[in-house]
C-alpha cells in the first residue's frame, strides 16, 4: 500500500480526535520511514524488508505507544497510535508481499503486480478514511468540498504510482 496508508491515518482521527493528523501520518508510515533511513545509509535489503516484518512492527508499536503516552499521558491515544502502526503491515499484506520475520515466509496478495486491483484497494481505504475523517469536522461547517479535493489529490497520487509501476516495472526501491 502506498497512498492508502493516509486513509488509515484519516480513519484513526475519527477514533481519537485529539491526536494530530501529522502524528497519525508519521505513525502510519513508520515502517516506510525506517526503510527510507536504511536506504539513506546504504543498509536497505529489498529481499528482507525487515522493517516490515512482524517483530519490527511490534517493536515500532511499542515505541510509538510509549512515546505518545509519555508525551501526552493519553493512554487511549497511545493505543490508537500503536494500532495505526499495526495497520501498515496489515494493509501492505493486501497489496504487497512482505516477510513475517527474518528468514521466515513471505506473505501478501501481491496486488502491486496488478495495478488496477491495487488502485481499487487503495482507493477503498482512502475513501473510507476520508469519510470517517470528514465526520470529525464541525457538524455545521463540514467542508466536504475540501475533503473531496483531498480525496481527488490522494487518488491522483495513487494513480500516478500505479501507472509508473505499469510502465517501469524494474525500478529499484532505493
Amino acid at each position: 500500500m502506498y497512498i492508502g496508508h493516509v486513509g488509515a491515518a484519516l480513519a484513526a482521527k475519527r477514533v481519537r480526535r485529539s491526536i494530530g493528523l501529522l502524528v497519525l501520518l508519521v505513525a502510519t508510515y513508520t515502517p516506510d520511514w525506517v526503510d527510507t533511513g536504511l536506504c539513506l545509509v546504504g543498509a536497505y535489503n529489498p529481499e528482507g524488508m525487515l522493517s516490515h516484518s512482524i517483530p519490527a512492527v511490534l517493536l515500532f508499536m511499542l515505541v510509538g505507544f510509549a512515546a505518545y503516552a509519555a508525551a501526552t499521558r493519553d493512554w487511549t491515544g497511545a493505543l490508537v497510535i500503536a494500532a495505526v502502526i499495526l495497520s501498515h503491515i496489515l494493509l501492505d499484506w493486501i497489496t504487497g508481499y512482505k516477510p513475517t520475520w527474518p528468514g521466515g515466509p513471505m506473505i501478501g496478495l501481491r496486488l502491486y503486480d496488478h495495478p488496477v486491483l491495487d488502485f481499487v484497494a487503495e482507493a477503498i481505504v482512502i475513501f473510507v478514511g476520508a469519510l470517517l475523517y470528514g465526520r470529525t469536522l464541525p457538524p455545521r461547517r463540514r467542508p466536504w468540498v475540501y475533503v473531496s479535493i483531498m480525496v481527488g489529490a490522494l487518488l491522483a497520487l495513487q494513480l500516478t504510482i500505479d501507472i509508473a509501476h505499469m510502465l517501469m516495472k524494474s525500478i529499484p526501491k532505493c
